[in-house]
């Protein structure tokens, strides 16, 4: 990497990175308080794992990742999975965590199904709303500038509401919780990524008659 692209690195890490981290954490586990709480944790995508040891933290709870793609610099201990079928049994977490994750899936759908059977109480996820063309186009530009030290492969699968609740739907989940607009990024950033983008929620699962 040139001298440029550390520095271009480095002002990403400080200036939009830790921020967004620390507003999402926040976010999830206010929502994960709010369904009852959680002492136990999967972080699904786990990326650098910063996220989720910052809910983890906030919690007082003990937390585990996988990845199909595994970070050196990684600050939970994560294992690496085939992205479909997650190597646990039923209810083996209070709380499943999918931070961005959904919309780089072959079948969302699918991987959603598995963190709701995984998970005892829910799934707190973050993703992303989207509007049309332009919000689409402005999703997949912050996707791929997100992305691009890590490799992970941009789909640009961005949902509207309405098909977010029929994924949810085919799932076998629904909203419970929903935070929205969510504010991730500091000023001036957020002018660009707009809040309305952004989302967090707390899934439950409608196959164990949770009201």
């Amino acid at each position: 990497m040139t001298v440029l692209g550390r520095a271009l690195a480095k002002l990403h890490h400080t200036q939009i990175s830790l921020p967004r981290a620390s507003r999402i954490a926040d976010a999830l586990g206010g929502l994960i308080v709010a369904a009852g709480g959680a002492a136990t944790l999967l972080d699904v995508g786990s990326g650098d794992g910063l996220i989720a040891a910052r809910v983890a933290d906030a919690l007082d709870a003990s937390v585990e990742g996988v990845d199909v793609l595994l970070q050196a610099d990684a600050v939970i201990a994560v294992r690496p999975y085939d992205g479909a079928k997650l190597p646990f049994d039923d209810d083996s977490f209070d709380v499943v965590l999918l931070s961005d994750v959904l919309h780089h899936a072959s079948a969302p759908h699918d991987l959603l199904r598995e963190c709701l059977r995984v998970a005892r109480r829910g799934v707190a996820l973050k993703d992303h709303f989207t509007f049309g063309r332009l919000s689409n186009l402005l999703l997949w530009l912050m996707d791929e500038a997100g992305n691009a030290a890590s490799g992970v492969k941009v789909r640009g699968h961005y949902l509207e509401r309405s098909q977010w609740d029929a994924l949810l739907g085919r799932a076998g989940g629904r909203f419970r919780a929903l935070r929205w607009p969510l504010v991730i990024h500091d000023l001036p950033w957020r002018i660009v990524t707009r809040s309305e983008l952004q989302f967090a929620a707390f899934v439950e699962d409608l196959n164990d008659g949770a009201s």
